[in-house]
């Protein structure tokens, strides 16, 4: 060949760049790159020794303790205080001090927790694309449900963002349950006719499978018209033949449909002042939450109630005519009324509990058939001696 010049050319340029990319190979390389993988081994330590931005529950938990146990049991369990509170890396810092904190402001380390509606849709607003069992409203439908006449009605005014839905236990102690499908799981349109009406249509589990006769005894109650069994009773799917039925009986839980609010119109469905509806909240044991139950439970469907008995405390029997009676008023409380009927106070006194206005006119006669015992149950003599001295 005449010509060998350009062939040994292009092949020096070749073997120079693959000489200067070995070179640089070896100066730019990290150290441990490609010992375990193609990777820098050094990147995990590096990673790790790096100070948290985003903190963990267990993190919050050290100063928030009460409401880390809320958050734990109900819901929103499984969903990381980050999400809508931010970081918190510097309010961390801040509040434990030491050099970290020299140059955090106050301001700097204040966390988000002001209430935005977009916040909860987020997670919750009706999408197709998002599983039935979800949970998840249409805000214009579920503000007619409720009846709320006030459209910038915040979520945060019925929903507590650490117990949204108030369970009474732990939300992984719930009961295990069969699948359980919707109808618009696959429909768009509302179903009218079930699904055993339909030639060939894959047999789906529903409550009436299982619940027949709850399921019946609900339908002629007043619950029937307005809700479906899985309005109270939650169920979370947890793979594609289980899931877990959150049964809820707290008083917190029909609250969110029954308690009088400033936002809400008077009508269905029935509304009521709460602690006024039951008094003072004090007067009733504090552990008993299903105490809705206790007196409204044939509204709803028959059940078997374990906490059945009087909510009241167990010294309530000697105590209640210090509630019963406001000496200051000098007058009955007539609270106990809206769950007690005369002739309950009749069955112990003996005697028509309050007692009418001409009571006083009539007491020598009853004194004197039944004796001054009878006063004695709630009178002392020093009350006697008011008007008989």
């Amino acid at each position: 060949m005449k010509d060998k010049l350009h062939i040994i050319v292009i092949f020096s340029i070749i073997v120079g760049i693959i000489i200067i990319a070995q070179i640089a190979d070896l100066l730019l390389k990290p150290a441990s790159f490609d010992e375990f993988g193609h990777y820098r081994w050094n990147a995990i330590g590096d990673i790790q020794s790096q100070k948290s931005v985003n903190q963990s529950i267990n993190t919050c938990k050290e100063c928030h303790n009460k409401i880390y146990q809320l958050h734990e049991k109900d819901a929103h369990y499984n969903v990381p205080c980050v999400d809508c509170h931010g970081a918190g890396n510097l309010h961390v810092a801040y509040h434990k001090g030491g050099n970290d904190a020299k140059n955090i402001t106050s301001m700097q380390a204040v966390m988000k927790k002001e209430y935005n509606l977009e916040g909860c849709l987020f997670c919750h607003r009706k999408l197709a694309a998002r599983p039935s069992d979800f949970p998840q409203i249409d805000k214009e439908q579920h503000f007619k449900f409720l009846h709320v006449t006030d459209s910038t009605t915040k979520c945060t005014e019925c929903h507590s963002p650490h117990e949204p839905v108030f369970l009474l236990t732990d939300v992984n102690q719930s009961r295990l349950h069969p699948i359980v499908y919707r109808c618009n799981d696959c429909h768009n349109k509302a179903v009218k006719n079930s699904y055993s009406d339909v030639p060939n249509h894959p047999k789906i589990f529903e409550c009436k499978d299982c619940h027949s006769d709850i399921v019946n005894d609900f339908n002629k109650r007043p619950h029937h018209n307005y809700v479906e069994c899985r309005t109270c009773h939650l169920f979370h799917k947890e793979d594609e033949t289980i899931g877990r039925i959150y049964k809820n009986g707290n008083a917190k839980f029909c609250l969110l449909c029954h308690e009088k609010k400033s936002f809400k119109d008077d009508k269905y469905p029935p509304k009521i002042e709460w602690p006024a509806h039951i008094s003072k909240i004090e007067n009733i044991k504090k552990t008993d939450e299903k105490i809705c139950l206790n007196c409204h439970a044939n509204q709803i469907h028959k059940m078997a109630l374990s906490n059945n008995k009087s909510p009241h405390g167990s010294n309530w029997r000697s105590e209640h005519k210090n509630f019963a009676f406001n000496k200051a008023d000098k007058k009955m409380n007539t609270s106990c009324s809206l769950c007690h009927q005369q002739d309950f106070c009749f069955s112990c006194h003996k005697v028509e509990i309050p007692h009418p206005e001409d009571f006083a006119d009539k007491h020598k006669e009853i004194i004197q058939k039944k004796g001054k015992a009878l006063c004695f149950n709630c009178h002392k003599t020093e009350f006697c001696k008011g008007c008989h001295d």
